[in-house]
């Protein structure tokens, strides 16, 4: 059976943000295993005015509000999820940090903003064309585009994910993963850029849950190998406006 991704966001409860998480993006310790540790590690989001792109249900705006951000617009074409990311903010106790905004992003009067972080969201953004444009329209002169995208470079090694009899999580009509030469056009729209690899043996943890950690510590030792990363699920892209 099918899932939709945004009908499973629905479906979660909406609830505070445990102290433990809190902690966990405060610190960062695992910053070289897990892309939103990367993100909250290396990405100077304190006093930063800054646009979640794709918010769904405000888990990260939530968190980057507490990380101390000055401003975060929730952006989603969801009305229902912007009512979750409402609801969470107050939970949060930072809800007069966070504006939520509902629409695509190329008719929605933009906000000058110091970063944009898009979670997970551009995969179903396509044609990219369509969206990176008006996207980039936020960015101030200087200012930091990242993205966290489920990759495809390989073919083959995608049709033998597919009938590995592994779990795929939710699908929304539409969406697939980035190829090679949509990470191309996403980089090639910054003077600086810079992608990051994650997600070599990722999956194997829908198998078995509590090996996550070990799977991602193998992940950054097989990275070092050159053209690893054609094998990866995950990228981390970064880019400076000018």
């Amino acid at each position: 059976m099918k899932l939709e991704a945004t009908k499973v966001q629905l479906e979660d409860e909406v609830t505070r943000t445990a102290e433990d998480v809190r902690l966990r993006y405060r610190e960062n310790r695992d910053w070289r295993l897990f892309p939103k540790q990367w993100i909250y590690r290396n990405i100077v989001l304190k006093g930063k005015d800054v646009l979640d792109f794709g918010c769904g249900t405000g888990e990260m705006a939530t968190q980057i509000a507490f990380l101390g951000a000055h401003r975060v617009y929730a952006l989603d074409v969801t009305p229902e999820l912007l009512d979750s990311t409402r609801r969470r903010a107050e939970l949060d106790g930072v809800a007069e940090r966070i504006q939520t905004l509902c629409g695509m992003v190329q008719d929605v009067e933009p906000r000058p903003v110091d970063v944009i972080v898009a979670f997970a969201v551009l995969h179903h953004c396509f044609p990219l064309e369509t969206v990176m444009p008006g996207l980039l329209r936020w960015l101030k002169p200087g200012g930091v585009f990242v993205a966290v995208e489920p990759v495809n470079y390989l073919e083959s090694l995608e049709w033998l994910r597919n009938h590995s009899g592994v779990p795929v999580g939710p699908l929304d009509e539409g969406e697939r993963k980035l190829r090679a030469e949509d990470l191309q056009y996403v980089t090639s729209r910054f003077p600086q850029s810079q992608t990051i690899h994650f997600h070599l043996l990722g999956r194997l943890s829908r198998i078995w849950p509590k090996g996550d950690r070990l799977y991602r510590r193998m992940d950054r030792l097989m990275l070092c190998v050159p053209t690893a990363w054609k094998f990866a699920g995950t990228a981390l892209i970064v880019g400076q406006s000018r």
